[in-house]
């Protein structure tokens, strides 16, 4: 089985995320006049449509996940191109900020912490 680069965070490239790690969400924002009619029909227009990746990492090293926080929590540019694997297998680059993320630490060892779980959103600007 042929393996691929799969994810990049402000053009850096981080470990491969978890299997079924990277959830992708289709979100549409409709326009003011959107709504229904008196007759229940839906009505209005699309503003836009921006996607959200989900993220998920299994166990991670400290320097990977070191990696991944440099990126994700850039207080002074908090807008990063994210580059990933789109479900018909094609890079795709868009522009995200991050949400919060959650590490999932399993012990400590030698002063520093075993992720054994992480996750994250990247959410397109």
């Amino acid at each position: 089985m042929a393996t691929y680069d799969v994810l990049y965070l402000g053009g850096v490239k981080v470990a491969t995320p978890a299997e079924n790690g990277i959830t992708r969400s289709v979100n549409k924002t409709w326009s003011e006049n959107s709504g229904r009619t008196s007759a229940g029909k839906a009505v209005g227009t699309i503003k836009y449509i921006k996607k959200k990746l989900e993220i998920t990492w299994g166990k991670l090293s400290a320097s990977e996940l070191k990696k991944i926080e440099d990126v994700a929590n850039d207080k002074d540019k908090p807008f990063k191109e994210v580059k990933y694997r789109e479900v018909d297998g094609k890079m795709q680059t868009i522009t995200c900020y991050f949400g919060d993320s959650v590490a999932q630490i399993y012990r400590y060892q030698d002063g520093k912490a075993q992720v054994t779980g992480y996750k994250i959103s990247a959410i397109e600007q």
